[in-house]
């Protein structure tokens, strides 16, 4: 009974740990709200899902990459980034090294 009890607290502290850690980041992210740009990339090879997941993923990865949201239909990513954490370039080439071109560049008012 001893050991299923510390268990159980064990499981609940890893879990408040968990949420606090993540709280912290949300506020890191809304701090720098100000200073996001949003873009429109067009996105050249694009054929399945598993292609948006492997873009998503990608770019999702990169410091400085606050959202991304991939479009099959419109092959293309919408990008909420920092640009004084990545540039631009740093964007496109990292979709052109997994195997796709990144097209138009579309800058994005929000």
């Amino acid at each position: 009974m001893k050991t299923v009890f510390n268990s159980s607290l064990l499981l609940m502290l890893m879990l408040l740990l968990g949420c606090v850690e993540n709280s912290n980041k949300s506020k890191q992210t809304d701090i720098n709200q100000a200073d996001n740009v949003f873009v429109e990339v067009s996105i050249e090879g694009m054929s399945c899902m598993a292609c948006v997941a492997k873009v998503k993923k990608t770019l999702s990865d990169l410091s400085g990459i606050n959202e991304v949201k991939v479009s099959l239909e419109n092959k293309s990513a919408t990008i909420q980034y920092n640009p004084q954490n990545i540039s631009l370039d740093k964007i496109t080439q990292s979709i052109d090294e997994i195997g796709y071109k990144a097209g138009t560049v579309k800058k994005i008012s929000q």
